[in-house]
């Protein structure tokens, strides 16, 4: 609005200045157009007047001469007819001889005196027209000089000055005849000052209109401005809201969104949903950095999207490292196949980032809509979901696509998803128990308790069960429960047998992120009745690589309690000697993996050696996983490891046959020292 305010401002000096120079220039040329009218005029009068004195001369004689004066009767003469004549200035008329040479009349004005004198001496036979402001008038007055143009003139004026002056051709004087312009100038100028005056005034009146059209023109252009600042902030808004600000791809509500539409819809050809997950993202995180992982985010969100734009299709992030594209069937895609092995292969090429090297691999579950099908998101988003179950736990690094095997295991997988945590409730789990043993002498140290259970009167793999637990948040539940029903056993036996019997438990990753871990687990102990000293809990090193302040803090806790702690596994996931020299533990647990088709002669076998001198070196109990031959044992035994466990030893036994198995080896044991 002020860059308003001046562009009017400086509109109207503009106009200002244009209506004065046009009102002057009216007023100029009128007055010189009246003044030369008026010029005009005075010429006419001097000739007509000059006209009868030659004619009044030619009339008489030599002998008497026409005095000076009776021009002057002749020009007044002329003038008479002027008189009321409103169109013409008023004039005067004298004729004035050279100063010092006046016939009857003598120039007032200097001025006139001096040009009379020039015209004289010059004899220039010229007309002078002037126009002069003198006495508070504007004067127009023209100059005629009279000639000695007969020998009558000349010795007139001759005999009137009393010697011999003139000759024939000289300038006796002058015809001097002046209009008063004083009553024009006041009128134009008054006229002048009105044009003026209405140019403003219709300037004003033109303005006005204009500043009202361009104050309602600015006012819609505002109007107009702050509705596109609204539509665009708006827009921004919704995009934000709706899209990933780290990889820029849709988020699940529009994905969401848009699923329902393709499914709400009889489709021509169908469509495809596929799921998509990196394979180990977290380890890139705890690896590499969080700048490393955002990177990688970004770069599979930009391949996925290159994919869904190449064949119409949408891409999303679905959260964390989970993303989501949905394809119509189409030559670019025909089958499963072809977009499994597309979204696979074009994900895991290298992405580098700071001069890191990064090779991301993902896995993927495939659902494919037919026209017609019909069904809802939530059961789509299920079985592409249970598709990338099975590509998980099938190596990873691949696609899978849902068929009827995916849907069994889906079923399958629900089932014991619902009927776990009840079990759990219902106290319907049972335990076995394995023992570890003292690799020289066999004798049994301490029992691992293990988890079984029976689903139906049928027995579900351990692999299973705890898998699915871990996934839906019960694995804390299932470990406790575990560790309960191990320590009411241990403590009923050792009244039984006469001997503490010692056992181990696990506790996973999951269960140390539950504050007050330390506190759950005494709370077991005391339900049972079972010493604490008597317990190990194992672990494994995921649970360091989760939050290791964290972590120490429950472990050291548990050890101030008298429980033992071992390192589960080892070798087998993150093994790192940043774990090993920050983690409170008693015991390592060299996992079962070291042990297979291990030689006296290979790398196992010199690593193997390794792992059991640094364990021992850093004081810690080795306990080697896994023994199943005699010559894995004797391995074990020359790597000066104590102790050991193993299917060479014992499978997991019920409670009863560990009873028995406990009682044959103390009877073993007393044997031994009586004899």
């Amino acid at each position: 609005m002020n860059l308003f305010r001046y562009q009017s401002l400086g509109s109207t000096a503009l106009v200002f200045a244009g209506a004065l120079v046009l009102s002057l220039s009216f007023f100029a040329i009128s007055l010189w157009e009246f003044s030369r009218t008026e010029a005009d005029d005075r010429a006419r009068t001097v000739q007509l007047a000059e006209a009868f004195v030659k004619q009044y001369a030619t009339s008489h004689s030599e002998d008497m001469p026409l005095p000076a004066a009776f021009r002057r009767m002749g020009l007044e003469n002329f003038l008479q007819t002027r008189v009321g004549d409103t169109a013409h200035a008023p004039m005067k008329i004298r004729v004035p001889g050279p100063p010092g040479r006046e016939l009857g009349f003598t120039e007032s004005s200097s001025h006139v005196a001096q040009k009379i004198s020039k015209i004289a001496e010059s004899k220039d036979v010229a007309i002078q027209h002037e126009l002069r402001i003198e006495n508070s008038k504007v004067i127009g007055r023209s100059i005629f000089p009279t000639i000695a143009s007969s020998d009558v003139c000349v010795s007139c004026h001759n005999r009137e000055l009393g010697e011999d002056v003139y000759q024939a051709g000289d300038v006796m004087g002058a015809f001097v005849v002046e209009s008063d312009l004083t009553g024009y100038v006041v009128r134009s100028l008054a006229y002048s000052g009105v044009a003026f005056g209405l140019i403003l005034l219709v300037y004003q009146f033109l303005a006005i209109r204009e500043n009202r059209r361009t104050r309602a023109i600015v006012q819609l252009e505002s109007e107009v401005q702050l509705e596109r600042q609204r539509r665009e902030a708006e827009a921004y808004s919704n995009f934000v809201l709706s899209h990933d600000s780290l990889t820029g791809l849709v988020r699940r509500s529009v994905f969401m969104e848009k699923l329902r539409s393709e499914c709400s819809e009889c489709l021509e050809h169908g469509f495809y949903l596929a799921l998509v997950d990196l394979d180990d993202f977290k380890s890139i995180n705890d690896s590499m950095g969080h700048d490393a992982g955002d990177a990688l985010l970004i770069a599979v969100g930009d391949r996925l999207q290159k994919i869904a734009m190449g064949a119409a299709g949408l891409a999303a992030r679905l959260g964390g490292d989970e993303f989501a594209i949905l394809l119509p069937k189409s030559v670019h895609f025909p089958t499963t196949d072809s977009i499994g092995s597309k979204i696979v292969e074009l994900v895991r090429q290298e992405v580098n980032h700071n001069n890191f090297s990064i090779r991301p691999r993902c896995s993927v579950g495939l659902i494919a809509c037919g026209p017609g099908d019909f069904h809802n998101t939530k059961s789509l988003l299920k079985y592409a979901d249970a598709a990338l179950y099975v590509a998980k736990n099938s190596g990873k690094n691949q696609y899978c696509q849902f068929d009827d095997q995916v849907l069994k295991d889906l079923k399958r997988r629900s089932l014991i998803t619902n009927a776990l945590p009840k079990a759990i409730r219902n106290d319907e789990l049972e335990v076995a128990l394995q023992p570890k043993v003292c690799l020289s002498s066999g004798a049994p140290i301490e029992f691992e308790t293990l988890a079984r259970w029976n689903l139906d009167s049928k027995s579900v793999s351990p692999a299973e069960f705890v898998r699915i637990a871990e996934e839906t948040g019960s694995i804390l539940d299932l470990d406790l429960a575990t560790l309960t029903k191990g320590a009411r056993f241990a403590a009923a036996t050792s009244h039984v047998i006469g001997a503490p019997v010692r056992i181990s438990s696990n506790v996973s990753a999951l269960g140390f992120r539950t504050p007050h871990i330390a506190e759950k687990i005494a709370t077991c102990l005391d339900r049972a009745g079972f010493p604490a000293d008597c317990l190990t809990i194992e672990v494994t090193e995921s649970v360091l690589v989760e939050n290791i302040a964290s972590a120490n803090e429950s472990l050291s806790s548990l050890r101030a309690s008298g429980v033992r702690i071992a390192l589960d596994d080892f070798g087998a996931g993150y093994s790192s000697l940043q774990y090993l020299q920050q983690l409170v533990f008693d015991e390592i647990k060299i996992d079962r993996s070291f042990l297979q088709n291990i030689t006296e002669d290979n790398e196992k076998h010199f690593l193997f050696l390794k792992i059991v001198e640094m364990a021992k070196g850093l004081n810690k109990e080795v306990v080697v996983e896994g023994i199943e031959t005699q010559a894995q044992l004797d391995l074990a035994l020359s790597s000066g490891a104590r102790l050991g466990q193993g299917y060479l030893f014992s499978q997991p036994m019920n409670r009863t046959e560990c009873l028995d198995y406990l009682q044959r080896s103390v009877g073993q044991q007393t044997r031994s020292q009586l004899g």
